[in-house]
């Protein structure tokens, strides 16, 4: 049989018993990740990460590194076991980023100006059909009308000699 602190040291610190304030040491449905509880924790898992002595390869693991426990976590704290586990560096994402509510709030203003800017430079140059532009109205050509010799229709009535 192994021995118990070997045991122990394999065991991730983070694993906790629902009905005890230690671990099961054999995968089961009593055992609960503190950074996870309300997950459920499946016994490959258990058996692979938590129990199996590769914790440091889990993600939740690798992701809490040297912080302290999240806040929902009440009344507990891990185990002392071995800090050997790298933290991974995790790059701010942009949108977290302390100056991104300003800059996104100039982005928009910028964006809506251009856009202002954009459409009334394309009113302005269709305007509707309705409307009509000053230099649309035909301007009249006036042309003299050639001249028709004017033929009277001999009289019917009157002296015939006319």
């Amino acid at each position: 049989m192994p021995d118990e602190m070997t045991v122990i040291e394999r065991v991730c610190p983070y694993l906790r018993g629902r009905s005890a304030s230690h671990p099961a040491l054999t995968p089961g449905p009593d055992n609960y990740c503190l950074l996870a509880s309300s997950i459920h924790l499946p016994r490959a898992q258990q058996t692979r990460y938590c129990l199996g002595g590769h914790f440091e390869q889990c993600h939740r693991y690798q992701l809490q590194g040297n912080r302290p426990l999240p806040r929902y976590v009440r009344g507990a704290r891990p185990m002392n076991v071995r800090a050997s586990a790298p933290t991974v560096k995790l790059r701010t994402l942009p949108w977290r980023h302390p100056r991104a509510p300003r800059a996104l709030k100039w982005l928009i203003i910028l964006s809506l100006t251009a856009l202002f800017i954009a459409l009334w430079q394309w009113r302005m140059t269709n305007i509707h059909p309705y409307v009509v532009k000053r230099d649309s109205v035909p301007t009249p050509v006036v042309t003299p009308a050639p001249e028709i010799p004017i033929r009277y229709l001999r009289p019917t009535e009157g002296p015939p000699e006319w």
